[in-house]
């Protein structure tokens, strides 16, 4: 962790030490010299106490506010990387031309960041996939399986209008069942009051199932006690069932038509290191009824590195990765810096027989904002073979 807080302290210093020795050290008076670097320390600074407060407010409102303010500062952070990205080939290749395209570069991120800020992370798009198996029922041919994953309604907050309109477009698609695949708050589970209405709205005629996810925990706060911790975790479930979701904590539920069947089992969340290891798959697997089984799983890992050879499922939701927010998608091609952390990012994937669904999810985490990487839905046609 020290390591990787290093490393990422390097990067944020990297365009400041170049700008300041490039440009101010030698071709500015001694006052811009101190307001630079004054300037930029301060950045520096409230960036780590703002982030101090939103690991340890309990109001849903300050947490939205800080993570806004962060944004601001990260994007100062982005203009500036972005012009010494391009400016340093100047020290090699002594062009003007490259220079007044650093100052466009550094201006169209800070545009594109800004989009991703105030609309990219607003344009909620749909996606529509189909998933053939030789062993569904018969009955199942055509089941229609909403797929939804990462809410974080922290990121949400003050748009519950937005989230409205959203499950109006999920109702549209008259599903047959749904699916959360975790993370439904961000840290607190108050952040879910202002949306329970439009929660409860969404309808599937066979039911809408839930699991959590790593920030479900509220890990990632800094809680004046453990039974805090465990109260807000508490509520947090409690409000998903208010929601009108049946909350699979390692369990599993059958789906029955016309004496065919499907079983959805739910796990708690399983993730590589630091992410919690909670899930109990033998748990959640004790009664299952049917051999058709679709695994309900928040991080794509537990697909990976859990359940290499296990054939019981033909089918695993997932979500947690939120292709970074950030990436390119143009028609079915797509490309996000995701891809080097998680080889299942997004999308359908098919290993040995076995497939897995991974969305980009809906909201946004500590930093609200999606570059190309919309929000989603994502509705899974069943296909016998």
């Amino acid at each position: 962790m020290i390591s990787r807080f290093f490393f990422f302290f390097l990067i944020g210093l990297f365009p400041d030490i170049y700008i300041f020795f490039r440009y101010i050290w030698k071709k500015c008076q001694w006052r811009t010299q101190v307001l630079y670097t004054v300037f930029s320390l301060l950045c520096f600074v409230l960036l780590v106490l703002m982030f101090g407060v939103y690991s340890s407010s309990e109001s849903v409102a300050t947490l939205y506010e800080t993570s806004m303010v962060m944004n601001a500062l990260i994007s100062v952070f982005v203009v500036k990387l972005l012009f010494s990205i391009v400016d340093v080939w100047t020290l090699l290749f002594k062009s003007k031309l490259l220079r007044r395209a650093a100052f466009v570069f550094a201006a169209f991120g800070f545009l594109t960041y800004a989009y991703g800020i105030m609309l990219g992370r607003f344009n909620m798009s749909a996606k529509y996939i189909t998933v053939e198996n030789n062993s569904l029922p018969q009955k199942f041919d055509g089941y229609k399986i909403l797929h939804i994953s990462d809410f974080h309604l922290g990121s949400l907050y003050g748009d519950e209008e937005t989230v409205s309109k959203w499950v109006d477009m999920m109702n549209a698609e008259n599903p047959d069942m749904i699916c959360f695949t975790g993370d439904i708050v961000s840290i607190l589970s108050d952040e879910m009051a202002s949306h329970m209405d439009a929660l409860k709205r969404l309808k599937a005629k066979d039911g809408k199932f839930a699991i959590i996810g790593n920030h479900d925990y509220g890990d990632y706060h800094k809680w004046s006690s453990r039974s805090a911790r465990d109260a807000n975790l508490a509520k947090t479930e409690e409000n998903i069932r208010q929601a009108g979701f049946d909350l699979l904590l390692n369990e599993n539920r059958t789906i029955y038509r016309d004496g065919d069947s499907i079983s959805v089992v739910g796990v708690e969340n399983w993730g590589r290191p630091p992410f919690p290891q909670n899930c109990d798959l033998k748990k959640a697997e004790t009664g299952v009824a049917s051999s058709t089984r679709i695994l309900l799983s928040h991080d794509p890992d537990f697909w990976e590195y859990q359940m290499e050879g296990n054939n019981d499922y033909f089918l695993t939701l997932s979500g947690h990765t939120h292709a970074m927010q950030f990436g390119i998608e143009i028609g079915d091609w797509e490309i996000s810096p995701s891809s080097l952390k998680y080889p299942y990012w997004h999308g359908l994937y098919e290993k040995n027989g076995r497939q897995i669904v991974v969305s980009r999810g809906i909201g946004c985490t500590a930093i609200p904002f999606r570059i190309g990487m919309s929000p989603e839905y994502i509705i899974i046609t069943l296909k016998k073979q």
